[in-house]
């Protein structure tokens, strides 16, 4: 899907039916902060992934984990991406620690006021992050943290580090690492004690 050419989707489809979701940037970041929290189980964070998203829920948990992950994903694949470029990606923001500098980026960039709007598309708030300015705070955070400083010499070497070492996030798992644990335990039935088949 295109958001040049087809609306931003408000539902996704499960065994051939449209499902409506909830779309809303904070719903998406609310589920990316759900995935990265080491205190729930595995079983927790789907039971609570799918009452987030869903506001009738679906009958098939792993149907509807993966239309998350791919309305999360902003309907884009990641096939094309190899296994080691995935590992060696490094996180470079993280919406919660990162609050303050996101907020100010988007005012200052778009005029909007992410606490006010009253809704923002996951994909068009992901769209705006994706292309804000560089010289915004948050785009040299991300810049600094994401550099390689191994063949960097001198001053510039100094600074970059001392930039990693102010700015650096917390080391919470990826969150592509935690769904495809998720749903590898699924599919294999593994470390998902009872059903999920009654959702509170």
């Amino acid at each position: 899907m295109s958001l040049l050419i087809d609306p931003a989707p408000h539902s996704v489809m499960l065994n051939g039916q449209a499902w409506d979701i909830r779309t809303d940037f904070r719903i998406a970041l609310q589920f990316e902060s759900l995935m990265l929290d080491r205190s729930l189980a595995a079983r927790e964070k789907v039971i609570l992934a799918i009452n987030l998203f869903f506001p009738k829920l679906p009958p098939s948990p792993l149907e509807a984990l993966d239309s998350i992950r791919w309305f999360y994903a902003c309907g884009k694949g990641d096939e094309s991406q190899s296994d080691s470029a995935t590992k060696a990606a490094k996180r470079i923001y993280d919406y919660d620690y990162d609050d303050a500098y996101i907020f100010a980026a988007f005012l200052s960039d778009y005029g909007i006021d992410l606490e006010a709007v009253p809704h923002l598309h996951w994909w068009k708030f992901k769209a705006l992050f994706d292309a804000l300015k560089p010289d915004n705070t948050i785009c040299k955070i991300m810049e600094w943290r994401g550099a390689d400083t191994k063949k960097m010499k001198g001053e510039q070497k100094i600074f970059y580090q001392r930039m990693q070492r102010l700015y650096a996030l917390p080391r919470p798992r990826e969150e592509r690492e935690v769904l495809d644990e998720i749903t590898q335990a699924l599919i294999d039935g593994r470390n998902l004690p009872g059903t999920l088949e009654n959702f509170s």
